[in-house]
């Protein structure tokens, strides 16, 4: 029997007869093997040893130091606290005569006299 393959086939194309299938290399038609059925997966094996550690390689340079960043100030409160009691009185400090017989109020100095009472305007 005669296999009539196609005249102008292109790379790995396959061409079947019957139970049997060829596929074109570019140069030459090749018989395809089939596998056949695949069985189940075995067991996977027993881990092999650990192998030695390797050098340790060098280190790398440091990198540049980041902005040094301040995050917002928080809220000022404004909550005032209770006032506080009011504490001892001090001692009276002494008293003194008016010597010179002056007006309350007015400041003698030299020949002047300057008078301190009155309101600022």
């Amino acid at each position: 029997m005669a296999i009539d393959f196609p005249d102008n086939p292109t790379i790995n194309q396959q061409f079947t007869v019957g139970s049997t299938t060829w596929y074109w290399t570019g140069s030459v038609w090749r018989l395809l093997i089939s596998e056949g059925v695949q069985g189940a997966t075995g067991p996977t094996g027993p881990t092999g040893p650990l192998g030695p550690t390797g050098p340790t390689g060098p280190t790398g340079a440091t990198g540049p130091t980041g902005p040094s960043v301040t995050g917002p100030t928080g809220p000022q409160s404004q909550v005032t606290g209770p006032i506080g009691p009011t504490g001892p009185t001090g001692p009276t400090g002494p008293e003194y005569d008016n010597i010179d017989a002056g007006t309350a109020n007015t400041i003698y100095g030299g020949g002047i006299t300057i008078n301190a009472g009155g309101a600022l305007g």
